[in-house]
C-alpha cells in the first residue's frame, strides 16, 4: 500500500505540472513545439541529460554490464563525447538558422536547405520507424519493474506510465516536457544513487573494494574480455564506441537545440555533458552493473542468485527489493518511472512534431492554421504512443540491444544530411538523397542478410560508410547550391552568431 501511495502522489505531481504548463502556454506551434525558444542552461541540462537517461540507464545498461562485463562503457563514453560535440559544433548553427527562419523541426532545416520535399518525407519516415518502438520500450520497462517489486502484472505499470506521458506531452508540449525533466531527473538521481550507496552499506562492510574482490574471486571472467558469454571481442568493443559517437544524431537530442534561449546555452552544455553527465551520473549504473550486482549474485549464501538473458534487465530492481525497506524500494521504482518518462516524453514530443510539421505539413503539403497544427500534433501523440506500445509488447527484446543494434544505426542514417545542411556548403540535394537511401537500404540488408555486412554484430558502421561515400561523391559531382541558399544557411548564420 505504501508503494501504491507513493506512485499515486507522484502521478498527482506530474498532473499538476502538466496542467500548469497548459495554463501558461501560448497555444501556438512555436510555443508547443520548441517552448518559444526560451529554455535556459539549467533546464536544458536536465532536459538533455534525462532525455537520454531512460529505463535503459536503470535496467538495460547495468543489465548488459552484469551479463557481459564493463566493456559496454565504451558505448556510453562515445555518447557523452558526441553529445558534447553536438552542442559545441552543430548545435549553435542549427539553433541560429532555425531561429532566423522560424523552423520548428531539424528535419525542416534539412528539407529547406536542400529544397526537397521528398527528402523531408524520407527522413521523417525513417526516424519514426526507429524511434517509435523505443518509446514503447519505456513503459514496458516500468511494467517489468512493477512486477519485480510488487508482483503486480506488468500491464499496470505500462498503463500508468502511458497516462503520465500523454498528460505531459498532450497538455504542455515541449516546455512542460523540459520542466518536468528537472523534477524527474532530481528524483532519478536521488533514487539511483541513494539505492546504490544504501545497498553497498548493507551488503558490503568493506565497501566497493570488497565487492570487487568477490567478483574477482567468484566470477573473474566478467572482468576480462571477451566476458563470460564471449560477447566483447576487440572488434565489438571498438564498434560499441563508434556506435556511441553517433549519439549526436539522436533526433530527440537534436531537437532540443532549437529550444535554447541564447548562445550561452551552447557554451555550458558541453562541459556539463562531460563532467556532470559522463563522470558523475553514468558512473552510478556502471557501478551497479559491473560491480555491485554481480558481486551480490556470486557471493556465498546469496539470496539473489545469478540470472541470464532478459532477466538481467531486472537485476538492479530485484536486489533493491531484497535488501532495502519496502518504502524505499517503492521510491526507487518512482525513480525508474521518472527515467522512463523523462526520455519517452521527449521522444514522443519529437515524433509527434515530425508527423505534424514534417510529414503532413511539409511533406504532404497540407496547409494548416496554427491552432490546427497544434491539434494535429496532440492527436499524433496519442496515436504514436498506442502504436509504440503494440510494437514493444509484441517484439520485446533486451533494452541495451534495441538501443545499440536497431535504434542508433537507424538514427545514424540522417547524420550526413544533417551535418551537411549545417556545416558543408558544397553538399547537395542529390548527395543527401543518395546517401540516405543507399545507407538505409544497406542497413536493412545487413539485418536480414548478415554476410552483406561481413557478419558484424552491428551493421551501423558499413551502412554509415556507404551513406557518407555516396553523400560526398554525389554532392561533388552535382551542381553547387545557389547563392541564395548559401547566404541564407551559412553567411547569415555566421553573421548572426558573431553578433550574439
Amino acid at each position: 500500500m505504501i508503494t501504491l501511495g507513493i506512485i499515486a502522489i507522484f502521478g498527482l505531481i506530474i498532473l499538476l505540472i502538466s496542467l500548469y504548463g497548459y495554463k501558461i502556454s501560448a497555444k501556438t506551434p512555436e510555443d508547443y513545439m520548441v517552448a518559444s525558444r526560451k529554455i535556459g542552461v539549467a533546464v536544458m541540462f536536465f532536459f538533455v541529460l534525462f532525455a537520454v537517461s531512460s529505463a535503459w540507464t536503470f535496467y538495460g545498461y547495468p543489465g548488459f554490464l552484469y551479463r557481459h562485463g564493463p566493456f559496454y562503457v565504451y558505448f556510453v563514453w562515445g555518447c557523452v563525447a558526441s553529445f558534447a560535440g553536438l552542442y559545441m559544433f552543430l548545435g549553435p548553427r542549427l539553433w541560429a538558422v532555425a531561429r532566423l527562419n522560424n523552423f520548428l523541426s531539424p528535419i525542416e532545416v534539412i528539407a529547406e536547405r536542400y529544397d526537397s520535399r521528398a527528402l523531408r518525407l524520407i527522413i521523417s519516415s525513417l526516424l519514426l520507424v526507429f524511434i517509435v518502438p523505443y518509446i514503447g520500450i519505456q513503459p514496458l520497462g516500468v511494467g517489468l519493474g512493477f512486477q519485480a517489486l510488487t508482483g503486480i502484472h506488468p500491464v499496470f505499470g505500462i498503463v500508468y506510465t502511458t497516462v503520465l506521458l500523454v498528460l505531459i506531452v498532450f497538455l504542455g508540449g515541449m516546455r512542460t516536457t523540459a520542466w518536468t525533466n528537472v523534477f524527474l531527473g532530481t528524483i532519478y538521481i536521488v533514487a539511483f544513487l541513494g539505492s546504490l550507496v544504501w545497498v553497498i552499506y548493507r551488503v558490503f562492510p568493506g565497501g566497493l573494494h570488497q565487492a570487487v574482490s568477490i567478483v574477482e574471486c567468484h566470477f573473474p571472467q566478467l572482468l576480462t574480455a571477451p566476458g563470460p558469454e564471449g560477447y566483447f571481442k576487440p572488434i565489438t568493443i571498438g564498434g560499441a564506441f563508434i556506435v556511441g559517437l553517433m549519439g549526436f544524431a539522436w533526433p530527440h537530442v537534436v531537437i532540443a537545440t532549437l529550444t535554447a534561449q541564447d548562445k550561452t546555452v551552447f557554451k555550458w552544455l558541453p562541459l556539463l555533458a562531460i563532467v556532470v553527465g559522463g563522470l558523475g551520473f553514468y558512473t552510478i549504473p556502471f557501478l551497479w552493473g559491473a560491480v555491485v550486482a554481480p558481486a551480490i549474485s556470486h557471493m556465498p549464501g546469496t539470496v539473489v542468485p545469478p540470472v541470464s538473458g532478459l532477466e538481467a534487465d531486472n537485476i538492479v530492481q530485484t536486489i533493491i527489493t531484497h535488501y532495502l525497506p519496502r518504502w524505499f524500494a517503492g521510491f526507487v521504482l518512482i525513480g525508474v518511472i521518472a527515467a522512463a518518462v523523462s526520455t519517452a516524453a521527449v521522444q514522443l514530443m519529437t515524433s509527434a512534431i515530425f508527423v505534424s510539421r514534417d510529414v503532413i505539413h511539409g511533406g504532404l503539403k497540407k496547409k494548416m492554421p496554427p491552432e490546427r497544427m497544434v491539434l494535429v500534433t496532440k492527436l499524433a501523440v496519442i496515436g504514436l504512443i498506442l502504436v509504440s506500445l503494440v510494437i514493444a509488447v509484441r517484439y520485446g527484446m533486451a533494452l541495451a540491444l534495441y538501443l545499440t543494434r536497431i535504434a542508433v544505426p537507424g538514427f545514424a542514417q540522417w547524420a550526413t544530411p544533417l551535418v551537411g545542411a549545417v556545416l558543408w556548403r558544397r553538399s547537395t540535394k542529390q548527395g543527401a538523397m543518395c546517401g540516405m537511401i543507399g545507407g538505409t537500404a544497406y542497413l536493412v540488408l545487413g539485418y536480414f542478410y548478415p554476410p552483406a555486412v561481413f557478419h558484424l554484430e552491428n551493421p551501423l558502421i558499413p551502412a554509415l560508410v556507404v551513406n557518407v561515400i555516396l553523400f560526398v561523391v554525389v554532392s561533388v559531382l552535382t551542381p553547387r547550391p545557389d547563392e541564395d541558399t548559401i547566404s541564407r544557411f551559412y553567411d547569415e548564420v555566421d553573421e548572426y552568431l558573431e553578433t550574439q
